[in-house]
């Protein structure tokens, strides 16, 4: 019987901890049990210090004049911060060759700040997290670590110059002055407990390993993935980007839950530096989500610049509970897609891809649409679906290798023509104006990695675009995220046994992706490939583009109304 999800976190921190050998999944657990058991009593310990500072009915009054609004604006910042952190993730995966979709990427984050929490920071969380994103995506453990731990040297680099520039600004306000008020009787030897866990964390990971180990090879992809990132200046600047958003993100929420309890007169700019203090101090890995010692550096740091006591450490306990219920969602998600994986539709790992084209009277776009298909390893064939073309479509396709079918007009019936054909794991329906880029087939099988996946789609841009279709990269993600959509220039692939389970494409004259999107999310979810295609803007320079869009959307809006397909058609293809 396979391990849980979380046992395997947990194992496999141990296994990259001491180097693989000598250890078994009873005495991993068992260490990581106790573990948490320590960090729980530290926790406990300095919340016990913190609350022998203040009285605990006025904490209570604390408590009562919270104003929910900025509170919940905490909350949805913390929630902005976990998709920064995600494109981060997303980007440092892709570099590495690990990318399987964005919906995976997402959960796997949401994941991590759950085994965050448990595994006492991001250095076990970002492990667990790996190994689970490794285990269910079949993509290699050291390549994803490799990931993880670029994403989290450019966060640190990112969150290092927002510091430095926090610093310099409370400096130049005068902050630091109070500095030499600070007393810490009582507090200190914590310090010197937290000196020797990390020294002795330290100590273990520097193990010495043989070359065949999980350490050396680690290390080894890590130099290769460092050096690509050497490679592409933009990536790397991006990733920093996300970075300062992400911590920015978090310093706003210890900000805005201050905010919501206090009614004294904050001095921002003397006490910015407090902020990233009182979390960098709650991230160390020695109590559970930071319990405790960011309470106490609260009631410490803001209490310099007249912050109540009481203020102080509510503030810091509302910061700990956003942690908790982004956390606990994480946990509720773990919980989910344990069960949607060993429950999976899709447990075939697909290895060929049968590429589909609808064409009428193609004869000028189709040439370079087949010399970028061509060139795809992957691809078993290409079928080319007819519908009565005059200009010499299927003497061309035929010369170039092509199977050419035959079938009356209409882009769902010559789609259902050429799948019921296609002999590949996967088929890939195309427009005979998309190209596809260099990665698109590796790109498509990396996404049916995820056995939940049914089908999906490319990520979009036009060429030679006019400046109002700006933007066809997001607007395909908020399609995909709101509606569970992908249109057909998008380049729409799907599992041969998904197609079986639906009863073959649509046979419709027009909308089929529609309908083949809904019907494909009742067996299975769909995802964008980590690749972008590029269409043509043809039909936007025969009608305009305002008035392309305006019909477009008329059309949508009478197939939802429940419009005829033929009448559809006719109103789409109106000169």
């Amino acid at each position: 019987m396979n391990p849980a999800p979380l046992d395997l976190g947990l194992v496999f921190c141990g296994r990259v901890a001491y180097g693989g050998r000598g250890m078994n999944g009873d005495v991993e657990r068992k260490k990581y049990a106790w573990g948490r058991i320590l960090g729980v009593l530290v926790s406990v310990a300095f919340l016990w210090v913190v609350f022998r500072k203040i009285e605990v009915t006025e904490l209570a009054a604390t408590f009562r004049k919270l104003e929910a609004g900025w509170y919940l604006l905490a909350l949805a910042v913390f929630g902005l911060a976990t998709v920064c952190a995600t494109l981060r993730w997303h980007l440092m995966l892709r570099l590495v060759g690990c990318v399987v979709h964005p919906g995976a990427t997402l959960r796997a984050v949401l994941i991590g700040n759950f085994f965050n929490t448990l595994l006492f920071g991001p250095t076990g969380g970002d492990i667990a997290k790996s190994a689970l994103y490794s285990r269910w995506y079949r993509e290699p453990m050291t390549e994803v670590l490799t990931a993880s731990v670029l994403d989290r040297l450019l966060g640190g680099a990112a969150s290092t110059v927002l510091i430095v520039g926090m610093l310099v600004l409370a400096a130049a306000s005068g902050g630091f002055a109070l500095l030499t008020q600070i007393h810490l009787p009582g507090f200190q030897w914590w310090w010197v407990a937290v000196a020797a866990l990390i020294g002795a964390a330290l100590t273990v990971l520097v193990k010495k390993s043989d070359g065949n180990s999980f350490l050396a090879r680690w290390l080894a992809s890590m130099s290769s993935g460092w050096k690509e990132l050497l490679k592409m200046p933009q990536v790397a600047s991006a990733a920093l980007v996300l970075g300062m958003l992400v911590q920015l993100c978090f310093f706003t929420v210890i900000g805005l839950s201050l905010v919501a309890v206090t009614e004294v007169d904050i001095p921002w700019r003397q006490m910015l530096w407090t902020i990233p203090a009182i979390a960098l101090i709650g991230a160390l890995p020695i109590s559970m989500a930071g319990a405790g010692v960011r309470e106490g550096s609260a009631l410490v740091l803001l209490g310099l610049y007249g912050i109540p006591k009481a203020d102080a450490v509510a503030s810091a306990m509302l910061t700990l509970l956003a942690y908790l219920l982004w956390s606990a969602l994480g946990g509720l998600l773990l919980w989910r897609e344990s069960r949607k994986m060993r429950a999976a539709p899709f447990t075939s790992e697909p290895k060929t891809i049968s590429v589909v084209m609808p064409v009428l009277n193609e004869a000028e776009a189709l040439p370079d649409t087949l010399r970028q298909v061509k060139q795809l390893a992957h691809v078993s064939e290409i079928i080319v679906v007819d519908g009565g073309s005059r200009d010499g479509t299927r003497d061309l396709a035929a010369e170039a290798g092509c199977r050419v079918l035959e079938s009356p007009p209409g882009r769902g019936a010559q789609l259902r023509r050429g799948a019921e054909a296609a002999t590949g794991d996967v088929i890939l329906l195309l427009h005979a104006d998309t190209w596809l880029p260099a990665n698109a087939d590796k790109a498509v099988l990396r996404c049916l990695g995820d056995p939940t996946v049914a089908g999906g789609g490319f990520w979009k841009e036009f060429r030679d675009p006019h400046w109002l279709m700006a933007g066809s990269r997001w607007r395909c993600g908020l399609r995909w995220l709101m509606a569970g959509r992908i249109l057909g220039d998008q380049g729409f692939f799907l599992r041969r046994e998904a197609l079986a389970k639906i009863g073959g494409i649509p046979d419709l004259p027009l909308m089929e992706e529609f309908e083949l999107c809904r019907r494909l999310r009742e067996h299975g979810r769909l995802a964008l490939a980590g690749a972008t295609v590029t269409t043509s803007t043809r039909r936007f320079r025969q009608l305009g583009v305002l008035r392309t869009y305006a019909r477009m959307w008329r059309v949508t809006l009478l197939y939802r109304c429940g419009t005829d397909p033929e009448e559809l058609r006719r109103i789409y293809e109106q000169k």
